[in-house]
């Protein structure tokens, strides 16, 4: 009884040795990926820009009903106007953004100019 008792407490050790190294393995893994501080950096980076893909993609999505709720409530004098414009943007791209650009910079600098008063 001895021997074959002696043979389970043995074989009860090397178990709990071989549970004992796996969890001390887990924990230094554990520690290691809380060390890494480029790999949290990155994970990091990947998941603020996941969520700011989302939230650009749902507002656009607002603005494009919202756009088109006013499209359709705008009467069709208005309408044909906005098409004429759209037409001028799309044949004079290059002036059309430099007159964009510039009405920002006015803006821009007036609203310093009316602080600094």
């Amino acid at each position: 009884m001895s021997a074959a008792s002696g043979g389970n407490e043995q074989h009860a050790l090397v178990d709990d040795i071989n549970r004992t190294r796996a969890e001390l393995g887990d924990t230094v893994e554990a520690l290691v990926a809380k060390v890494d501080v480029k790999a949290r950096a990155q994970q990091r980076v990947a998941d603020v820009s996941t969520q700011a893909r989302q939230r650009v993609a749902g507002v656009s999505t607002q603005a494009r009903g919202k756009l088109q709720a006013a499209w359709d409530s705008a009467p069709e004098p208005v309408q044909r106007g906005a098409r004429r414009v759209a037409q001028t943007v799309d044949q004079h791209r290059a002036p059309a953004a430099a007159a964009a650009v510039g009405a920002v910079l006015l803006a821009g600098w007036l609203a310093v100019r009316r602080r600094r008063r």
